[in-house]
């Protein structure tokens, strides 16, 4: 539920003032580690283990200026939340759903220099994720 309520700040403030802040960013990616030491050495593990895995996988992506600094950070905030395969699937799922949203940018827009809102596609993929929709 914390996951689910800063992802939602997050959205907010990206789709408003067209940033991520690290007011959202690092509070929550706090909370997921204390969660995660809270309930074991084993979980902890997991935990830093998801957030170095999604800072490896994204951190070519930022470089190519496929995604900005504030989605990989807002991921790897979310990845403290999450086991390894959840973070895999719900960066896959993102990604998913922002093609889908620029394919319909692209076919329904005029616009056609509009940025997504990547805080958006992360916030879906994760309710997916934990909903059990995607595995």
């Amino acid at each position: 539920m914390i996951l689910i309520l800063f992802l939602t700040g997050a959205v907010f403030t990206d789709l408003y003032r067209d940033k991520i802040y690290n007011l959202w960013v690092i509070p929550g990616m706090i909370a997921g580690i204390a969660g995660s030491a809270l309930a074991g050495q084993n979980e902890l593990i997991s935990c830093l283990t998801a957030i170095g895995i999604t800072f490896a996988i994204l951190l070519p992506v930022y470089l190519l200026k496929g995604i900005a600094a504030g989605d990989v950070k807002l991921f790897m905030s979310a990845a403290s939340f999450l086991s390894v395969q959840d973070t895999m699937s719900c960066i896959i799922t993102a990604f998913f759903v922002a093609g889908l949203i620029s394919l319909s940018i692209l076919l329904f827009k005029r616009n056609k220099k509009k940025t997504i809102h990547f805080a958006v596609p992360v916030l879906v993929s994760a309710i997916f994720t934990l909903g059990g929709v995607v595995v």
